[in-house]
This record gives structure tokens, C-alpha cells and sequence, in this order.
């Protein structure tokens, strides 16, 4: 058994996380400046809880100190507002910043004083830009150039230079893990996944809903997945590269729309194919399951799982 602090956790992936590695038998603490919006009750009754905010290094560096973790997992990010972290970064980006850039820096050097080399952090699929970059075929592996297009793209960006630094400076084991478009149940925000928790909402509902979705491939993780894939990192036994792609599936609207009607026959939809206002390519996923990680949900199982939670 290891302990394993995982900072963020009170958000959509990190409360999804620390229940998947409190599973798997670690000791958990959860820090957050607050369990809302994610954690419940019980769920902090499950591990130890610390207010804490990446923000301020006196905060994370106290939390590090009190808990002595064997390993560290990153997820905070600046998300205020309720409609994403795109549109949180791109509202402000000072505190995008504070959170995603600086925030990263103050846990790892927190992290580096008391002596833990492990830390997993969340990185995006969004530090690449349009698939038309990235000959031959759209698919950016992980040494693939960064070339955002978003402000929350770009934060990420500086963010891993500053883990690379990190890496290099200081010999942590630290290692980001970029995710595509994460869903599943309580996704709370709307964003980008704005759309896809309006089909589960109808769904859930036996209702008719309409979709304005971009025509390509959508690169998707269930969420149950990617907290895995933190778990699975926290806990290797061997060192780690510096950076993996989360790469799982990538249906198109129309094909996840197929998906979700064969769970809810009662469900309509009108699905309106639209020019996304941003394209993200398909990343490549090779390192990461070179390493030992495959998902453990098919789309179906995934879609069905979360509908059964948008039901109830």
C-alpha cells in the first residue's frame, strides 16, 4: 500500500481519481480548497481530507508536509464559472496562470523540498492545435511539437516546460499525462463537453434533444478510465517519461449518438453537424500502453454506465 496524495480532488477527474486509488487499496489524502463540487461525504470518509490551494505554496507546502506521500497526482485547474476550463482561461487569464502554471511550479517544489519524486499531473490534448499541423495523418504522438490554439491550451503548454524543468533541474520523476475530452458521471461543467452531457441528460430523460456537433472523430476518455490511468502512473514501479498521450476512442457525434440510442430507445435526436470554433487532433496513445495501461470500458460500457448515473 502506498500513500498517495492527489491534489485537485475536489473536481470532475480528481474526485474520480482518489475514489479509483482509495479501490486499489492506497491511503488517499485529498486536497482541495474545499470537497465541493465532487466529493461527498462519503467519499471523504474514505480518506484523509486537507484544504489546500496550489495558489499559495505555503498551503500546498504544508499539505505535502503533513501527509509525506509516497507519490503525487496534480489535478488542479483554474475552472471558475461553471462552463469549462477553456472558457475559464479564456475569461481569465491571469488566474488561468495563477492555477494551471504557477500552481504547477509551487507543487512541485513543494514536492521537491520534502522529498517526494513522484508526481502524475494533468496536462490536455489541447496543447496541440489543428490536426492539419501534424502530417501525415493528423495524429500527434508525444514528442510532437506543442502548437496551442486556446488559452487553456497554452497554460498547459508552459505548464509541461515548467514539469520538464522540473525533470531536469531536480531528477523528479515527473511525468504529465495529456487528456482528450473526458466524460462520464458527474460531469458538472458545461464546456466542451457541453453537448455530450446534454445527449446523456435526454437520454436519462426518454427525451428529444437537439446537437450541434462537429462532424470529425472526437478523441474521448471515460472518466473512470483516466482516473485509472493516474492510478496506473502513481504506482508504477519503473520510472516514468516525461509525458504520455490518452488515447482511447474516438467516435464520431454521429456514431456516439448510435451508441446512446441503443441504451434509450425512447431518445430523439437531431444532430446538427457544425464547424467546431476549434479543432483538436486524435493523439497517439503508444507510450502509454507500452507501459501496461489499457482501458477497462468499451464506448457502450461507458455510455451505459453514465446514463445509469444520469438516471438516478
Amino acid at each position: 500500500m502506498a500513500r498517495i496524495m492527489v491534489v485537485g480532488a475536489s473536481g470532475f477527474v480528481g474526485a474520480h481519481t482518489a475514489r479509483r486509488i482509495v479501490e486499489d487499496g492506497h491511503e488517499v489524502c485529498a486536497v482541495a480548497p474545499a470537497p465541493e463540487p465532487c466529493l461527498t461525504a462519503a467519499d471523504v470518509r474514505r480518506m484523509r481530507f486537507v484544504a489546500g490551494d496550489v495558489t499559495d505554496p505555503r498551503s500546498i507546502a504544508a499539505a505535502v508536509g503533513s501527509f509525506a506521500p509516497d507519490a503525487v497526482v496534480g489535478l488542479a485547474a483554474w475552472g471558475e464559472g461553471g462552463e469549462g476550463l477553456m472558457a475559464a482561461a479564456r475569461a481569465d487569464r491571469a488566474r488561468a496562470d495563477a492555477v494551471n502554471v504557477a500552481g504547477l511550479r509551487n507543487l512541485l517544489e513543494a514536492c521537491r523540498q520534502r522529498g517526494v519524486s513522484r508526481i502524475v499531473w494533468a496536462s490536455t490534448g489541447a496543447v496541440f492545435g489543428d490536426p492539419d499541423r501534424y502530417p501525415p495523418d493528423g495524429r500527434p504522438d508525444e514528442d510532437a511539437r506543442a502548437l496551442p490554439e486556446t488559452a487553456y491550451g497554452d497554460t498547459k503548454r508552459r505548464a509541461e516546460e515548467v514539469s520538464r524543468e522540473f525533470r531536469r533541474a531536480h531528477g523528479l520523476d515527473v511525468a504529465g499525462l495529456r487528456l482528450p475530452l473526458v466524460f462520464g458521471p458527474g460531469l458538472w461543467y458545461r464546456g466542451v463537453a457541453a453537448r455530450i452531457l446534454d445527449l446523456f441528460s435526454a437520454a436519462a430523460a426518454g427525451g428529444r434533444v437537439a446537437l450541434d456537433m462537429p462532424p470529425g472523430p472526437l478523441d474521448l476518455v471515460y472518466v473512470k478510465d483516466a482516473a485509472r490511468a493516474f492510478a496506473f502512473l502513481a504506482a508504477a514501479p519503473d520510472p516514468l517519461d516525461a509525458m504520455y498521450n490518452l488515447h482511447v476512442c474516438a467516435p464520431t457525434a454521429a456514431e456516439l449518438v448510435r451508441v446512446v440510442r441503443t441504451l434509450a430507445p425512447g431518445l430523439s435526436v437531431v444532430l446538427n453537424e457544425t464547424a467546431a470554433a476549434n479543432r483538436f487532433p486524435v493523439m497517439r496513445g503508444e507510450r502509454l500502453a507500452a507501459l501496461g495501461f489499457a482501458p477497462a470500458w468499451s464506448l457502450r460500457e461507458a455510455c451505459a454506465d453514465t446514463l445509469a448515473a444520469a438516471r438516478r
